[in-house]
């Protein structure tokens, strides 16, 4: 009898002895993912209090070793130094009898494909697919909501997992093929080929975009505290916030009596639900295509930006993270030609922060243009330019100053080369007024690289371009990249 006794315990031991390591690992690492390469990598996890863990990453050419302990919290990490460009890596963690093998791994640029539905679109919802032919090294790691925000009630069980922050569908990095890539995030995909065309290293791209979602969701709780304490009151109840934002919340959350009740569209949620967890996993820069949300108040959107950006740098531990962004496209919603001159603006103001123009891909009647393709290389080619220095025209013209000469109003700009209309006719969509700001049109011509403005204001103060709703404004360079709408003072 104490034979078997001694031999059960044994065997519960043993058993524990097996179970008490607990390793666990982000849930953004899996086979098939992107390592950020060039520099200094911190890989972390979870294990038992005081356990030791080994790590190895097996490459082509040298395998690299380092151990860890967990600490009083279970948390234990280890640090790389920065990974040169590599496939065929294999990660290996070790705690114990738990090992935890990731293969496939790639070393290379990771960039977050994030916002509201215009970043969520998908590939095979556009018009301008072009070739789309399957390549390894262009890994996808595609996060979709488990619920879309409509007008009707969530299920409970829906509700429940949005109340645990748990609101995506597991997934796991993929290598892009004619499917996955389908269903990927059209803006993003197209951003991606052209880096994987340009730089020919591995590139990883982690859409988490979702439809219809404010800024003030995707902004860190501190951050919101410290710069805009405002918005934190009940949302159900706070008039500063989109109406309609609201409604929608209330309609899946079936009409909870507070705003205490969590949901996507609520501030701050979908910063602790996706991009905190996120903020252990080096990336190399974000891309961004939102605001259609937050076009109601531009004063307020432009504290909300300057936050979202901070909060997401510091999340990553990365002051000068690239964050490049989209500006609104054409739609016949009033305030839209001055919330793109804001945008313009805030591009302008915050360091590593640039924005592609797409107003000439607009649609008049539908929020969510077609034509995704050029807005994805646009993005690509700011970050070919500023992160990467290649010698590309990142943008259309940049307005540098406009200056009367007494006689006529002379345009000077950025990235010029080549300056002519989109469709060989007369430039249009230019405007001019005096200290009263009651615009009228102007015509303009283009002579020696700048653009000359008469009208029948005398003393020109302000000149502006684009500034309709849906325009059909045609200034490009010689790439045939758009300028931006702009209101600006002229000069003497």
């Amino acid at each position: 009898m104490n034979r078997f006794i001694v031999m059960a315990m044994f065997l519960l031991m043993a058993g524990a002895c097996k179970e008490d390591c607990h390793l666990v690992m982000s849930h953004m690492y899996s086979d098939g993912m992107v390592l950020q390469r060039d520099v200094p990598l911190v890989i972390n996890g979870k294990a038992s209090a005081g356990k030791k863990v080994t790590l190895e990453l097996e490459g082509p050419f040298r395998t690299i070793r380092r151990k860890a302990k967990a600490s009083q919290d279970g948390i234990w990490e280890v640090k790389i130094s920065p990974l040169k460009a590599a496939t065929g890596l294999t990660l290996t963690i070790k705690c114990k009898d738990e090992t935890l093998v990731y293969e496939d791994v790639a070393a290379g640029d990771v960039w977050v494909c994030s916002g509201q539905s215009n970043m969520f679109f998908r590939v095979f919802e556009g018009v301008d697919i072009g070739e789309t032919p399957a390549d390894p090294d262009l890994r996808l790691y595609n996060m979709k909501p488990r619920l879309y925000v409509n007008n009707e009630r969530w299920p409970d069980e829906g509700i429940a997992a949005t109340q645990a922050l748990d609101f995506y569908h597991p997934t796991s990095w993929q290598a892009c093929d004619g499917e996955n890539m389908r269903d990927f995030s059209a803006v993003g995909y197209h951003f991606g080929k052209m880096l994987r065309d340009s730089l020919d290293v591995p590139v990883g791209l982690i859409c988490n975009a979702i439809g219809g979602s404010p800024a003030e969701a995707w902004i860190e709780r501190t951050a919101l505290e410290a710069g805009y304490p405002e918005i934190l009151d009940d949302w159900f109840d706070n008039g500063l916030l989109n109406q309609w934002c609201r409604e929608m919340g209330m309609v899946n959350l079936g009409y909870p009596e507070t705003g205490a009740t969590r949901h996507p569209f609520e501030p701050c949620y979908l910063f602790e639900s996706v991009i905190a967890p996120m903020g252990d996993f080096p990336v190399k820069g974000v891309i961004w295509y939102q605001g259609e949300s937050n076009d109601y108040d531009i004063p307020m959107h432009e504290r909300l930006f300057g936050l979202l950006v901070d909060s997401w740098r510091d999340n990553w531990n990365n002051p000068d993270m690239p964050f490049h962004f989209v500006q609104l496209s054409s739609l016949d919603r009033p305030s839209w030609p001055a919330f793109r001159d804001s945008q313009r603006k805030l591009a302008e103001m915050i360091p590593h922060c640039e924005m592609a123009v797409s107003s000439d891909l607009g649609d008049s009647l539908d929020i969510h243009p077609r034509q995704k393709r050029p807005v994805g290389e646009r993005l690509a080619r700011l970050a070919l330019h500023h992160d990467y220095g290649t010698d590309i025209v990142p943008c259309g013209p940049v307005l540098k100053e406009a200056v009367w000469n007494g006689e006529e109003t002379v345009l000077s700009f950025d990235f010029a080369d080549g300056l002519k209309t989109s469709d060989a006719q007369d430039i249009r969509c230019f405007e001019m007024a005096s200290e009263d700001e009651k615009f009228v049109p102007a015509e303009a011509v283009i002579r020696d690289g700048k653009v000359v403005l008469t009208s029948e204001i005398r003393s020109p103060r302000y000149v502006r371009y684009a500034w309709q709703p849906f325009t059909r404004a045609n200034l490009v360079n010689g790439d045939d990249l758009p300028a931006s709408t702009f209101c600006a003072p002229v000069s003497r």
